[in-house]
């Protein structure tokens, strides 16, 4: 148990870098409202391209910052923002607007007023200098991310990335896909055994994206005995194990190179 244990601390710590800036900040998004996300860059590193992360669930409590600045996060896209980082990206964790502090339902993820934030956040990174932007989602984030891309036409926009989509429920097909003309890279393991996240389903999301737009789909196989439920972040629906691998997928088809098709 101690060993199980660790690994998690560990696990739950991979966001925590030296030499990273990290800190909470708040924009205004639309009359009235506001919304905060954890930006963490490199240090060293002139602004250039951003990647903007929507978590599963509700989006509420992703992460936690402490005091002394530590960041703590069992999502998959939380806990390997310290990866993302060494490859020379900016991460942007987005928390729900002020008007939603319960979290962001599926209907919201679908909405004008979701648009209308990340508009915002765009607008406010472009204004720091990022030439180029991606929207990256996971689980339940890749209703946003998807959605998203149907939506916004902001030119610094360069692609969408889609990690454990969910089908069933919240059907990712039932989105105006053929609206969608961004570039769009999928990663799903092979052994996602959430109800939602069906592995063949999200092929079948891949035919219906490819009618439309270049669509890159990787096939993840292998990591670590799973320490959570089937739809939880610690098994094969949040790459538990093989983190650091999917990390580089996501970093070369970024970099312009074709994501293989299947990885171990």
């Amino acid at each position: 148990m101690f060993h199980v244990l660790r690994t998690v601390i560990l696990l739950l710590a991979l966001t925590t870098t030296s030499f990273a800036l990290t800190e909470i900040r708040t924009i205004s998004t639309r009359p009235g409202v506001t919304m905060n996300f954890l930006a963490m860059t490199p240090e060293k590193t002139a602004p250039h391209d951003a990647l903007i992360f929507f978590p599963g669930g509700n989006g509420v409590r992703a992460y936690k910052m402490t005091a002394s600045g530590v960041v703590n996060g069992w999502n998959f896209l939380v806990r390997s923002a310290g990866n993302f980082i060494e490859s020379g990206f900016s991460v942007f964790t987005v928390a729900p607007p002020s008007d939603h502090p319960t979290g962001m339902n599926t209907g919201f993820r679908e909405s004008p007023e979701h648009a209308a934030d990340i508009a915002a956040l765009i607008n406010h990174l472009e204004q720091r200098g990022y030439e180029r932007i991606f929207l990256v989602g996971n689980s339940r984030g890749t209703l946003s991310a998807a959605y998203l891309g149907t939506r916004l036409k902001e030119s610094h926009l360069k692609g969408i990335i889609l990690t454990s989509a969910v089908e069933y429920d919240d059907f990712l097909r039932w989105l105006p896909l053929e609206q969608l003309q961004l570039p769009v890279l999928m990663v799903h393991h092979r052994d996602d055994a959430c109800r939602v996240s069906s592995f063949e389903e999200a092929r079948l999301t891949r035919a219906s994206l490819s009618a439309t737009t270049a669509v890159d789909f990787t096939e993840v196989h292998g990591g670590a005995y799973p320490r959570s439920a089937p739809c939880g972040n610690l098994s094969a629906h949040g790459f538990f194990g093989v983190e650091e691998k999917v990390v580089r997928v996501i970093a070369d088809w970024i970099g312009g190179r074709k994501a293989p098709e299947r990885i171990d």
